[in-house]
């Protein structure tokens, strides 16, 4: 999920918005103005139905990021670098370096957003109790809208279907009574695929009766089911990745070309060569590091002839080194931490083997997806 407009930084966090937060936005503030709030601080006073509606909205997406960072503190907490987080029409995304390690750190993660809505229900409540002593009108609605809709965040999310943190609750148990992550993970995908279902069979029914709330369920369920599906097929990808080595996805004997060559005459030499990317070596034959076919690319050609290889060299020491007989999942965790850059491959005795860019593993993974299972 893309940012559109950057919030700030919470805890180390990048947080921002997606465009479609707009939307929700809207949809609320005009609700609260609208259905909500006419009436309660005096029949003309529109004015403040909409200052009350927008502030409310504001609330409410606050309680949204409270959620998320939430998730991502004690995801650094358990060890798992967190790079961003990121409102947008139906929640809220963080963007996760790794995934949890245990089945209790699993639970944590997704307990910990629920729990953190339902806190701020009781701080709501508490101050709905606190103001209205004093108070009747615009304030005490807005709180008691606000604790309200807390509460329905937290239920909703602990409904037992990925990916809402019900479903990560679930496969934490799972994981931990079948001891086999794959697999819970599989099985919660699927429960997210029947919620998902279901929604959309209700909010059809309910937009073929005339009524345009059908609306909402019928889009989240379908939101549901797309999102449940996705994880169902990275599920099973990584359960494909769990079983290679190195070896098998690497592109053997890479095309090296000296460390001081042009950028045009790295292109003649990598034509004829698989793979996405060549090695270049210094005077003395050892590795210098890399260049991608994608940073050779986006040389215009008309500058190729006069451009130095070496500007868009990868140095050896932001390279992750690997094995061809160590587990491709190993390496690919090195390669996150080094930002998705190629790894080079050593043999036993240290000589060059081969090269693996994460575009060698996407081809690898879809060529073995596509495989017929025999089963």
């Amino acid at each position: 999920m893309r940012q559109s407009i950057r919030v700030g930084t919470f805890f180390g966090i990048d947080v921002g918005v997606n465009w479609s937060v707009a939307v929700i936005f809207g949809l609320l503030t005009w609700e609260l103005a609208d259905l909500v709030l006419p009436g309660t601080a005096g029949a003309a006073n529109r004015t403040a139905d909409w200052i009350a509606a927008i502030l409310a909205a504001l609330a409410f997406f606050a309680s949204l990021l409270a959620h998320e960072v939430s998730h991502a503190v004690v995801a650094r907490r358990n060890g798992i670098q967190v790079h961003s987080i990121t409102l947008w029409l139906f929640g809220g995304v963080a963007q996760l370096d790794d995934e949890a390690h245990t089945p209790g750190a699993d639970f944590a993660i997704a307990s910990v957003g629920p729990a953190t809505s339902l806190l701020l229900v009781g701080l709501f409540a508490g101050v709905e109790a606190l103001v209205a002593q004093m108070t009747t009108g615009l304030p005490v609605v807005v709180l008691s809208w606000l604790w309200r809709i807390n509460l329905l965040l937290a239920l909703f999310n602990l409904i037992p279907a990925a990916p809402l943190d019900g479903g990560r609750i679930l496969r934490a148990a799972l994981w931990r009574a079948w001891h086999d992550r794959r697999r819970a993970e599989i099985a919660a995908s699927r429960a997210g695929r029947a919620f998902g279902l279901v929604l959309m069979v209700l909010g059809g029914l309910w937009w073929i009766s005339g009524s345009l709330g059908g609306v909402w369920p019928f889009f989240l369920g379908l939101f549901l089911y797309t999102a449940a599906s996705g994880e169902e097929r990275v599920a099973r990808l990584r359960d494909t990745i769990g079983r290679e080595r190195v070896g098998d996805v690497m592109t053997p004997h890479p095309p090296t070309a000296p460390v001081g060559v042009t950028v045009a005459e790295l292109v003649r030499r990598a034509w004829h060569h698989p793979g996405d990317a060549v090695v270049l070596v210094d005077d003395r034959g050892w590795i210098a590091g890399v260049v991608t076919a994608g940073a050779a690319g986006r040389v215009p050609l008309d500058r190729q002839a006069a451009t130095p290889a070496a500007r868009l060299l990868v140095p050896v020491e932001a390279l992750a080194v690997g094995r061809p007989e160590e587990p491709l999942q190993d390496l690919l965790a090195r390669m996150r931490a080094a930002d998705g850059h190629p790894a080079v491959v050593l043999d036993g005795e240290n000589r060059l083997a081969g090269v693996v860019t994460l575009e060698d593993v996407r081809r690898h993974t879809l060529r073995r997806w596509r495989q017929p299972s025999g089963v």
